[in-house]
């Protein structure tokens, strides 16, 4: 790998006097540079204002220690806050039981499911096992218009730890009864089309506006009624033989409806420092099963990975925990609203939709979790002038990603467009895969893993190689050269942070291959921690091990500015 060869000179033009130097370069330090009268340095906004003036090497010499300290401080701005992301997942502590399941849980934004579907959650969980499910259902991505809400009562138990999930339990829902109420004209005509295609030979009422609809029933003596309608419906229904056998159902056909609760077989419950305080506050969260990610799935899906978390909101109280004091505290701002009426959904502020000008830094705001136990943490850059990106995927062993597992780093390019797609608040992107260097760090893999045509040559732990040279890795999914189909888009956070999204991965593992196969909700967003500089200006060649360029580079520039100029 080279580094990187440009041109370095002051803001003002220099006279022929100080232009004394000529085409000097190092093998150790390999930066170029070239006589002239009057160029310029490529340097931030806040420093290009300087007016043309005849100045000296001291001045010269601060003017690159500014480009400098305001770079390094950008790289120090995306060190810090994966620093503080991994601090706060080392605090996280997993305590799952009924006691910390009990209470009222509440989502903090608008939750986009594949679909899509917009909801809002409003989960209460009793000790003895009963709960109630509210979803909000809205119309679009901001969740400022209702559609309908889905009102469910039944009994939860637990009765082992995850088979993937060691600190999460399996969940047994068993539902008595699930009322739907439409929120609009338009969400009643609907259901009413819905229900007379989906559930045949059955009697319905005409759905109305704000009127509440049993769309399932688990009656005392249901036993002789579900034998007589497991052998109607298994007839002209026979996907409907899973959930009848386990739900005891009366009304059948609530499956086909796709208005399921699966979300309950996966149940995890964490204390978590809160992301904006003084650092001492915790908050509770609950992590409930994935969805997946095709409707006609919803049904029999068993989830692998978890959703957005609930919060449950706190006004500060001491709890004990594991033998320790922790001090809960927790506010959203949409809580309120949520928790105040159970049955009249909230009207949440419409949000504008913001250009996908993505170029710059993304990272992690804390471990992220993928179908089938996986655990990464996420660094992407994005580089606008060239339309270059790079991904940086860091596996992990434990839900903490303390324990690496293998480092991906994918590179290439990217190309966006506005063309057709099922969410309006997002914009279409290919990314194209070109370069992809495996680093592995767990020997268990290298040993019980097959990885034929997965690298030249023997893998060792913490040496990298490039897969690029074998067409990819078919072990890990990857395959280059090739193109995979995603969505973006971009938010601003209350706290005034800007926000990445991009698509969810398929919980079936399924390729994006093609434009139909875009994700049609999100990942948890990354967190913009500085600009994409340019290739011409610093060296973004990740083939050896995807990692930046430290600040001794920019201490090499000064080092040979000084030599040059006194």
């Amino acid at each position: 790998m080279t580094g990187p060869r440009f041109n370095l000179v002051t803001v003002c033009p220099l006279s022929r006097s100080q232009n004394r130097k000529r085409n000097i370069t190092s093998p150790t330090m390999p930066f170029r540079f070239q006589p002239m009268h009057e160029t310029h340095v490529r340097v931030p906004r806040e420093i290009s204002k300087c007016v043309k003036c005849e100045i000296g090497p001291i001045m010269r010499l601060l003017i690159v220690l500014s480009v400098c300290s305001f770079v390094n401080g950008e790289a120090r701005q995306c060190a810090k806050l994966l620093a503080k992301a991994a601090n706060q997942d080392r605090n996280t502590i997993v305590e799952t039981s009924v006691k910390t399941l009990s209470g009222v849980w509440l989502s903090e934004s608008c939750e986009t499911r594949p679909g899509p579907e917009y909801v809002l959650r409003h989960y209460t969980f009793e000790e003895n096992g009963n709960y109630k499910l509210i979803q909000h259902h809205y119309w679009d991505n901001s969740c400022s218009s209702p559609k309908l809400s889905i009102v469910a009562i039944g009994l939860l138990k637990t009765k082992r730890d995850s088979f993937l999930h060691h600190d999460a339990l399996t969940g047994y829902s068993k539902p008595s009864n699930i009322t739907v109420i439409p929120q609009d004209a338009v969400a009643a005509k609907e259901l009413d089309g819905i229900v007379s295609n989906h559930c045949p030979g059955q009697y319905w009422k005409t759905w109305r506006r704000y009127e509440e609809h049993l769309v399932f029933t688990n009656p005392k003596d249901r036993h002789h009624l579900q034998q007589l309608e497991f052998e109607r419906i298994q007839e002209t229904l026979p996907n409907t033989q899973h959930y009848l056998q386990n739900s005891s159902g009366a009304i059948t056909c609530l499956g086909d409806l796709r208005w399921s609760f699966n979300e309950l077989n996966l149940i995890k419950v964490q204390l978590r420092p809160n992301q904006h305080g003084n650092g001492n506050e915790m908050h509770w969260e609950l992590l409930l099963g994935d969805i997946p990610s095709r409707k006609n799935l919803m049904e029999h899906y068993m989830p692998t990975g978890f959703q957005i978390p609930l919060v449950k909101t706190s006004k500060g109280n001491k709890e004990v925990l594991k033998g320790r004091k922790f001090f809960v505290k927790y506010t959203c701002s949409i809580c309120s609203n949520l928790a105040s009426n159970e049955r009249s959904p909230p009207h949440l502020i419409e949000k504008p939709r913001l250009p996908a000008y993505i170029g710059g830094e993304w990272v992690s705001e804390r471990c992220e979790v993928r179908p089938m136990g996986l655990y990464l943490t996420r660094h992407f850059t994005f580089h606008n002038e060239d339309l270059r990106w790079m991904g940086e995927h860091r596996f992990y062993v434990d839900p903490f990603c303390t324990l690496r597992k293998f480092t991906v780093t994918a590179s290439g390019t990217f190309e966006m467009n506005d063309g057709e797609n099922p969410l309006k608040e997002a914009s279409n992107i290919e990314f194209k895969i070109e370069k992809a260097p495996l680093v592995i760090y767990d020997q268990g893999l290298i040993e019980y893993m097959p990885w034929e045509n997965c690298g030249k040559l023997r893998w060792k732990i913490g040496v990298g190689q490039e897969l690029a040279e074998t067409g990819g890795c078919e072990q890990l999914g990857i395959i280059i050269p090739s193109v995979q189909y995603d969505i973006v888009k971009m938010e601003m956070s209350y706290q005034g942070l800007w926000l990445l999204f991009l698509g969810q991965a398929d919980t079936e593992n399924s390729p994006r291959d093609t434009p139909l196969k875009r994700p049609t909700a999100f990942q948890v967003p990354l967190v913009r921690c500085g600009e994409a500089h340019s290739q011409h200006l610093f060296n973004s060649d990740y083939e050896d091990s995807g990692q930046p360029r430290t600040f001794a580079t920019y201490i090499q520039v000064v080092l040979v500015f000084v030599t040059l100029n006194f």
